[in-house]
């Protein structure tokens, strides 16, 4: 496992933040649904071309600003068969254009995303089956999910283990397995204390901006990514805008 083509993805962009794709139907433009459900009708079909169009077109204003696309998997998947030739289609069209992929799976599962038909650069994992779910192809990224931002989430991730919480002993174990890390966090001291625990490990943290994540960068600019699910709905000007306000705060070297 290696998380070092997608540093070196970040480096050449020097913007330490990725594309979330994780639509919403009731924020896609309704014109398009309309045009896909009067071919097809109300069918899952109609759904996930709906679905196909807007990753394409956010993607393509993504392609040569940002580094990565995370693409989450339940919204694809819920429209079946359809939407996960949609999720693999969309992988494959993000790596065309130059984006390093991660699938946001939660899976146990990696080489489900990562090898047969969808063939993604990484998949976020979770982390309490063991050691065995960071297993992936050495040019392959294991992500694993140590918080999420679930509301249920503290109800086991926040329990003590010996002198630190649950998900903090999650994230050093899987760190000395290799495995890259995600939190869903906005709060500096969460990544602070999460460096602390990982000192070596690459962070994708998601519903964090800039300021409250510079403590898991280096002086570099190195070690993180920030996933943004707001710039799926933002034209080029808006994805150019939020690049220079992350500069203003990063300097990737």
């Amino acid at each position: 496992m290696s998380a070092e083509r997608l540093q070196a993805a970040i480096r050449r962009t020097k913007t330490p933040v990725a594309l979330v794709l994780d639509p919403r139907e009731d924020r896609l433009e309704k014109k398009y649904l309309k045009n896909f459900t009067d071919l097809y009708g109300d069918c899952p079909m109609a759904h996930a071309e709906a679905l196909r169009y807007h990753g394409s077109q956010s993607i393509s204003q993504a392609a040569g600003k940002l580094p990565a696309v995370m693409l989450r998997a339940e919204p694809y998947l819920r429209q079946g068969f359809m939407g996960m030739d949609v999720l693999s289609n969309l992988v494959n069209m993000a790596k065309n254009q130059g984006l390093y992929t991660i699938v946001d799976a939660r899976t146990s599962a990696p080489e489900v995303y990562t090898a047969g038909g969808i063939h993604a650069d990484g998949v976020t994992v979770t982390p309490y089956p063991g050691s065995d779910v960071c297993r992936a192809a050495e040019d392959k990224s294991v992500f694993a999910a140590v918080r999420t931002g679930n509301p249920s989430a503290p109800e086991i991730q926040s329990l003590m283990s010996g002198d630190r919480r649950l998900y903090l002993a999650a994230a050093e174990q899987m760190a000395r397995h290799g495995a890259a890390l995600m939190a869903e966090t906005g709060y500096s001291l969460d990544v602070k204390e999460l460096r602390a625990r990982a000192p070596r490990a690459f962070l994708l943290l998601l519903g964090c901006d800039g300021e409250n994540a510079l403590p898991a960068f280096d002086d570099y600019g190195r070690g993180a990514l920030l996933g943004d699910d707001t710039l799926q709905y933002a034209d080029a000007d808006a994805i150019q805008a939020a690049v220079r306000q992350l500069k203003q705060l990063v300097t990737v070297l």
